[in-house]
């Protein structure tokens, strides 16, 4: 109770926001079934906008055929609507976290088109469904962008079904509920390398009038990139192409990595003759680092301020430092410092750098 006295004697992050764009959070899977009170404590308190971080991702959701799971999907729509938020869907096509019958045809046969887009539409359409008029916003497809060289990943979405699965993905979406506020998410599309891909990829669905109405940005960024010039011209790009922009899984590692990105395929290993370097907080951030973070924060949504009509939504992936998925990412066993409260839940530095950057707009 002690802890939960504290986080109600700071001003929520929400009123700060109120009337500018969602500020919004993750639940993981804990939190959901109830054995998480911190986190759901700063979540509700804080945060206008929740996101399961893995409850309804494909194989959580529907982990074997016509079986669907919806349990911790309706406990974040009752804590939405018992604190107000906006509940979140996130995410109905992704080539990970997808089981694995999904992806197999039928007597030991290649997935063929008909079958993958029966299943895609039947697993879109039952998820959506179910949420209808309860969950505001999805992110349909994602990364769905290759990296390397060509526009699509060589995923087995675009193998089974080719290069309009997307566009069927976001029509079976609309279907389900034309209401929904439908997004294509994706890391590293604010970067020049990736940028035009995602451009491209968007102005071919918009051409077919497909419904997607938001482009989310994850940013994953670390201290020293990427350059929020180049940031901000993305933000404009897909502004003039008449969508919004949903920053969706905002988080800001102070640890050094060479891996820019968030495919989580990659890993990167550390020696133990690296680990003074590549892991120097194991106790505690040093008070100049947290203020440091603190400023690339406020640089940040001085930024998403700037274009607060463009932008619909900032997410922060994690509640708290300890709930961070960069702990492991994208190298195992590190102890980062990325979001605004620390790992008792308490708010450092970057909190009020957040909350303070709404009083020079």
């Amino acid at each position: 109770m002690q802890q939960a006295e504290k986080t109600e004697r700071v001003k929520p992050l929400k009123e700060a926001y109120k009337g500018k764009f969602l500020v919004g959070t993750i639940l993981g899977v804990a939190a959901l079934q109830g054995k998480s009170r911190q986190d759901t404590e700063l979540a509700t308190t804080h945060f206008s906008a929740i996101t399961p971080e893995n409850s309804l991702k494909p194989e959580a959701v529907q982990p074997r055929e016509g079986e669907f799971r919806f349990a911790e999907g309706d406990k974040l729509v009752e804590l939405c609507k018992s604190c107000g938020a906006t509940a979140i869907g996130h995410t109905l096509l992704w080539h990970a976290q997808t089981g694995r019958w999904m992806f197999e045809g039928k007597e030991g046969k290649p997935l063929d088109r008909e079958l993958a887009l029966k299943r895609m539409r039947t697993h879109i359409g039952t998820v959506v469904g179910h949420y209808k008029g309860k969950i505001a916003q999805w992110d349909v497809v994602n990364e769905a962008i290759n990296d390397g060289p060509g526009t699509l990943r060589p995923s087995p979405w675009l193998k089974a079904v080719g290069d309009d699965f997307i566009a069927e993905a976001f029509r079976a979406a609309h279907e389900a509920d034309p209401k929904a506020t439908l997004i294509y998410n994706d890391y590293n599309i604010e970067l020049n390398y990736k940028r035009p891909k995602a451009v491209e990829l968007v102005k071919g669905l918009l051409a077919q009038k497909v419904p997607i109405h938001a482009v989310g940005i994850q940013c994953h960024w670390r201290m020293d990139n990427p350059n929020f010039t180049e940031v901000e011209e993305a933000i404009k790009e897909y502004a003039a192409l008449g969508l919004k922009v949903m920053i969706t899984e905002l988080d800001l590692g102070v640890l050094p990595t060479k891996y820019q990105g968030a495919d989580i395929s990659f890993r990167q290993q550390m020696t133990p003759e690296q680990q003074a370097v590549m892991n120097p907080y194991t106790k505690e951030l040093p008070d100049a680092v947290a203020q440091a973070h603190a400023e690339r924060y406020r640089l940040a949504f001085e930024m998403f301020l700037r274009h607060q009509k463009t932008i619909g939504r900032v997410t922060f992936w994690g509640t708290h430092d300890g709930s961070s998925w960069l702990d492991n990412f994208p190298i195992r066993g590190r102890t980062d410092y990325p979001l605004l409260f620390d790992r008792q839940g308490k708010t450092k530095p970057a909190f009020f750098a957040v909350q303070n950057a709404t009083k020079k707009r």
